[in-house]
């Protein structure tokens, strides 16, 4: 499968598991964590079937070096999940979570002790930017039930968090795969099957809110479930092809494809200011790529001149 191919499947999985996300969390707010346990136990299921073909397969991977992944896998999944209960817009949901560019910047420079060059600042900085900016534009100062602005800006933090989070199993699992190899579906099962028995300090929890939905709730969640495993199936995919960069750029485009479809068919509040700070994170997202550097035109030697 190329690049092209590869990379329209995550865009299809992930803005399809994004946008059916957004429609249970208007309709159920409350069944995030239902969601995302059954994200987890499918592809778990999936994978104990299909990659470990029922327990006869070793992992290539050593398990104790899936603990750090997994600790940061899960806190990630869930708090960014959770979030959409929070009175979080999914717009500025998406427009924050697009600053992962700069947190992956930030990281790497403190552990990696190098400095970034100046293409990355910059775009880290433009990005920052328009991201406060959309974070000033989603906040609701204007809901008479003043306890919304403190929930939003509790989703806010927890969102800020998980960017670093995010960066940090990025990181864990670029060492995994020099170390290891590459083996994007034995660790795609083993992140989602290791963290299960933590759900079950949130038991109580799922059971009552599995017990109060309708049938055409569950239909949603199924269509949700399946579109989330071909979204981070895609990914891991393409992370073994493609570069970090790559990937984290390919994401972003994700992440504004899906806050265009949530603002037209959703019709969220879209304020001047996201827009300015939408258009700020793309051309931050295109500096911090060095995008523009493949459209300059390469100078003429003397040589291919004299010829």
């Amino acid at each position: 499968m190329g690049f092209s191919q590869t990379t329209a499947h995550v865009l299809l999985g992930c803005c399809s598991s994004a946008f059916l996300m957004e429609i249970l969390m208007a309709r159920k707010p409350s069944s995030a964590n239902l969601v995302t346990f059954l994200q987890f136990f499918f592809i778990s299921l999936y994978g104990f079937v299909v990659t470990a073909k029922l327990g006869k397969v070793s992992p290539k991977i050593p398990l104790k070096e899936y603990i750090i992944l997994v600790t940061l896998f899960f806190l990630t999944t869930v708090a960014n999940n959770y979030v959409y209960a929070l009175h979080v817009p999914s717009t500025l949901h998406m427009i924050i979570r697009s600053a992962s560019s700069p947190a992956s910047m930030l990281v790497y420079c403190c552990v990696k002790r190098q400095k970034p060059k100046l293409n990355n600042a910059i775009g880290s900085v433009l990005i920052s930017v328009g991201v406060t900016l959309a974070m000033y534009g989603g906040a609701p100062t204007n809901e008479e039930n003043k306890g919304t602005f403190l929930y939003w800006c509790i989703g806010v933090t927890i969102l800020w968090t998980t960017l670093f989070t995010g960066v940090f199993a990025g990181l864990q699992q670029e060492r995994l795969y020099s170390q290891y190899g590459k083996h994007p579906d034995e660790m795609l099962f083993y992140t989602h099957a290791i963290p299960l028995p933590l759900f079950l300090g949130i038991y109580p929890q799922l059971v009552d809110t599995s017990s109060d939905l309708s049938w055409d709730t569950w239909l949603l969640i199924s269509l949700n479930i399946l579109s989330q495993f071909y979204c981070t199936h895609s990914v891991h995919e393409l992370a073994t092809k493609e570069t970090s960069v790559t990937v984290t750029f390919i994401l972003t485009l994700r992440k504004f494809i899906s806050l265009l479809i949530s603002s037209v068919v959703f019709k969220n509040s879209l304020t001047i200011y996201h827009v300015i700070g939408t258009i700020i994170v793309a051309i931050g997202t295109y500096v911090y790529f060095d995008y523009f550097s493949g459209r300059r035109q390469k100078p003429v030697s003397m040589k291919t001149k004299a010829n």
